[in-house]
């Protein structure tokens, strides 16, 4: 079970990808926990900036201690299977972006997380860095 905010945040990280033209996400290997460890630090360094609720999304960021990775954003993201992803590949290594631009704006203009939308770009860039995913600036 996840916290609104964790599902919130989910929601606008997968919309600041899409934005970027991200098509598509690497799921469950190096890569993909390559990008969530990007986004931890960008978190850490910004935790401050981010304000009350970086404590209801911290849970995503820190490494289950018996898998050794970061389960609980793995299982956030797996979660959207259907919804705005889906992991159609047969190993599940790939998740794809079902949402339009259209879709991402109306996700992100909810007002339903109280971080501001340039911190929630940098955590989908940090991500894309870290995962090594081409991306463009946003429109």
């Amino acid at each position: 079970m996840f916290y609104n905010s964790e599902e919130s945040f989910i929601d606008k990280f997968i919309a600041c990808l899409k934005k970027l033209s991200v098509t598509e996400i690497p799921f469950d290997n190096n890569a993909f926990y390559n990008g969530i460890e990007q986004m931890r630090q960008y978190f850490q360094n910004n935790r401050e900036n981010i304000g009350e609720v970086s404590d209801e999304i911290s849970m995503l960021f820190i490494k289950n201690p018996f898998e050794r990775n970061f389960a609980r954003f793995r299982d956030a993201i797996s979660e959207q299977n259907g919804w705005y992803m889906s992991f159609e590949n047969p190993e599940y290594t790939i998740g794809i972006i079902k949402i339009n631009n259209v879709d991402a704006d109306n996700i992100l203009s909810e007002h339903d997380l109280n971080i501001p939308l340039n911190y929630l770009y940098d955590f989908a860039k940090a991500f894309c860095f870290g995962a090594n995913i081409q991306m463009t600036s946003v429109e």
